[in-house]
């Protein structure tokens, strides 16, 4: 019997599906990359379905259904909070309810099975430090390490006590140091990946970043952002003029005088050679950007200096259209320069 060939229009459906369907696999996977705390969260999510669950199923078979009950319920709270955080976006609040069940699960074990709830808190303590900020962390991990204390019938006596104690210390004193360490890493390998080495503005990778942002958070409020494009004028001749180091120094003078007239709201970047990109993300309107462009061009001139020849700037600007795409925004900007 010969198999029926799909129709035409069946094909370009299927076509279409896998496209959407690898479209979207790939979006997850980009923001896993560039979100290290939603992917932290995520493994938590995975954890509490493929480690925590299988121990309640256990628990249940051997007719213990509180800890059954208990493993199951932390499970679902972790997996229930790693969704929250894909769809939320919110991590810190996604991240704090994660870590609270670690800890709670831990000592409700430790309540009913004893000793067993015991190993569980060492791991519970090194998770938080990956998924919380380290007060909450340091909080969480000395709470639980109190609140074991007290439960009856898990020491045996006053020497293992102390030695648990002792022992539980030293876990949450090495992952607090660890998680310091990871943190100072991570915020200097952040600065090197988003900040434009000659002038300390932020460089045109973070600015993908910060316009995609923008553009998701637009629809949430009244006034839509609004993009600045500088050009410094005939810069080239700085530089054959006078050298380098001087035209640099005057790139550096620039970011510095524009970021002490702006906002702490609003984000400098440097886009390419002398031009640069300011991003205004509150309370914008078209009159503020003439008025802010004015402003600045003002003080630019009367304070920016190659030598003793005064360095002139000019300027596009474009606040974002309901719809508009980053590239159209952007390019309207750029024809208004």
């Amino acid at each position: 019997m010969r198999a029926t060939p799909f129709s035409p229009c069946a094909r370009l459906t299927l076509l279409h599906a896998n496209t959407h369907v690898k479209a979207a696999l790939s979006a997850l996977a980009r923001r896993l990359r560039n979100d290290f705390q939603l992917s932290i969260i995520s493994v938590f999510g995975a954890i509490g379905v493929l480690a925590i669950l299988p121990f309640s199923l256990l628990r249940f078979a051997q007719g213990n259904w509180l800890a059954g009950g208990n493993d199951l319920l932390v499970a679902l709270l972790i997996t229930g909070a790693a969704l929250y955080a894909w769809r939320s976006g919110k991590l810190e609040r996604a991240g704090t309810l994660i870590a609270v069940c670690n800890v709670a699960g831990s000592l409700a074990v430790e309540v009913l099975l004893a000793k067993t709830g015991l190993y569980w808190l060492y791991v519970a303590m090194l998770a938080n430090f990956f998924i919380v900020n380290r007060t909450t962390a340091v909080i969480l991990a000395l709470t639980g390490i109190t609140l074991a204390q007290l439960i009856p019938g898990v020491f045996e006596n006053p020497v293992q006590r102390a030695s648990v104690i002792t022992t539980q210390l030293l876990v949450a004193l090495f992952a607090y140091l660890f998680a310091a360490r990871t943190a100072s890493q991570h915020q200097m390998l952040e600065a090197l990946a988003t900040l434009d080495p000659l002038t300390g503005a932020r460089n045109r990778r973070a600015l993908e970043q910060e316009l995609g942002i923008a553009l998701a958070s637009a629809t949430r409020h009244a006034r839509p952002p609004a993009l600045l494009l500088f050009d410094l004028d005939h810069f080239k001749q700085i530089n054959d003029r006078f050298g380098h180091d001087v035209g640099d120094q005057v790139l550096r003078e620039f970011v510095t005088l524009i970021r002490s007239h702006t906002r702490a709201s609003d984000r400098l970047f440097r886009y390419g050679g002398e031009e640069f990109v300011l991003l205004l993300l509150e309370n914008t309107d078209s009159a503020g950007v003439q008025a802010l462009f004015a402003k600045l061009q003002a003080q630019v001139h009367a304070h920016l200096r190659a030598h003793t020849l005064p360095v002139t700037v000019s300027a596009g600007a474009a606040l974002l259209r309901p719809g508009e795409t980053r590239e159209q925004w952007f390019a309207r900007a750029d024809a208004a320069l």
